[in-house]
């Protein structure tokens, strides 16, 4: 019914008596889509044979009931996400968290030779099922959601995908990106009653800011989100980006690569050590990580994850930096 309703909502709010004929004829074409579920590639195709005296009044018709459609189904969507996150389902959720970490936990502590036939079985499983509980996406949250808000959000999703159409058909000078508004919302509302602590959240976000600054990769940045995440799930701390790290990390791989060895003493004079590089760089490390073989950040940590020895490293609860690095297909993992 909510689905019907914002259709209804739509046609009906926007003022079409007061648009041009071809405006009229857009937004029944967008109807059609709606209610037939088919895609928007023809629609959107045929917005580029319009002309900006045509497309900014049918942006401003559009806007005069979009915020309002927006808005209804982020409020249904966070009320859902609410009541996954309350009474018995909240804490029958603790429990399984509580169960996950001491599995992880149990498997950490052993030595490396008992740990590596658990890595696969227990230990990634808990990760998986931390994030399921902790961090799920809206394709595992809709799994169970009620069939109406699942047609809500398909049609709030047209609709924003729709109106960046538009924007960018028209080159407007517009700062809302309606589709990925939706998404973070969405991200958002599940961020605050998942569970994920505050202070590791900030750090992720810092992350973010200091890659951006100081010209760190993304896929070294992504490579750093992830292992932050995964501790995040164990309860353990997120590590802040040190730059200098990367540098070094950026550094040993590259000398990896170029002078064909594969080890964590290096060749190279005053580069011997993970110290020493990390010396050089003007920062100190703790631990050092190395993988060869893909160019994928994923794939170097589900290595290192799968590696008694790297794996205690990643999950060692006293480092507080980190740096990553990658060249070619050679990846070092520094923290600090």
């Amino acid at each position: 019914m909510k689905a019907v309703f914002l259709l209804f909502l739509l046609l009906t709010l926007i003022p079409i008596k007061a648009a041009t004929l071809t405006t009229n004829e857009i937004f029944v074409r967008l109807q059609i889509v709606i209610e037939n579920n088919e895609g928007l590639e023809d629609l959107i195709s045929d917005l580029e044979n319009l002309e900006n005296r045509e497309l900014v009044p049918l942006l401003k018709e559009f806007d005069q009931t979009w915020p309002q459609l927006r808005d209804r189904y982020l409020k249904d969507h966070n009320n859902f996400v609410q009541a996954q996150y309350s009474g018995e389902a909240k804490v029958e959720a603790n429990r399984q968290i509580r169960q996950f970490r001491k599995d992880f936990m149990m498997v950490y502590q052993l030595n490396e030779a008992a740990m590596k036939p658990l890595l696969k079985t227990k230990s990634m499983p808990a990760i998986k099922g931390l994030k399921k509980l902790i961090m799920p996406d809206a394709k595992q949250l809709f799994a169970t959601a009620p069939v109406a808000l699942d047609q809500q959000r398909k049609i709030v999703l047209i609709l924003a995908k729709f109106r960046d159409a538009i924007v960018h058909t028209a080159v407007l000078p517009d700062e809302e990106k309606a589709r990925e508004k939706i998404i973070s919302k969405e991200k958002e509302a599940i961020s605050a009653v998942a569970g994920l602590p505050r202070d590791g959240l900030r750090i992720i976000e810092e992350n973010d800011k200091i890659a951006a600054k100081e010209n760190v990769p993304d896929d070294e940045r992504e490579g750093i989100r992830e292992v932050n995440e995964w501790r995040l799930l164990l309860g353990l701390n997120a590590l802040l980006i040190d730059s200098k790290l990367c540098d070094a990390s950026r550094g040993h791989s590259e000398d990896m690569d170029k002078h064909k060895f594969f080890a964590h003493e290096s060749p190279l004079d005053g580069k011997k050590t993970p110290w020493d590089r990390a010396a050089n760089e003007g920062t100190k490390a703790s631990g050092e990580n190395i993988y060869m073989g893909s160019t994928a950040p994923t794939a170097a940590n589900k290595g290192w994850f799968y590696s008694p020895g790297h794996h205690k490293n990643m999950f060692r609860g006293s480092h507080k930096q980190i740096g990553l690095g990658r060249f070619g297909r050679h990846w070092t993992q520094m923290f600090g």
